[in-house]
């Protein structure tokens, strides 16, 4: 039983440094121009500041596959704390 405890912590360690490196990374226009265009993916309506606008859009990237995203477009109208934005993604 001692031998398994740390056979399943080593497993359960490596299975979420494998996720991590699944995320989507933001790139810029010059670090884009190297990469191969997927579409884009857009939000609305996310409550709080640009960060957490820009991580709902690397959500989504992840989601479709993308391996890199490239903000293309964030705001928030008026005195709004609700946030729009479009990303075009990468693999």
């Amino acid at each position: 039983m001692k031998m398994k405890l740390p056979a399943l912590l080593a497993a359960t360690l490596f299975a979420a440094t494998s996720f991590s490196a699944l995320a989507a990374t933001q790139v810029d226009r010059a670090q884009s121009q190297d990469l191969q265009a997927m579409g884009t993916v857009s939000v609305s309506g996310v409550s709080g500041s640009l960060d957490d606008a820009t991580h709902q859009l690397s959500k989504k990237a992840e989601e479709m596959g993308a391996s890199h995203y490239r903000v293309i477009r964030a705001d928030t109208p008026g005195d709004s704390s609700l946030w729009s934005g479009n990303a075009e993604i990468y693999r």
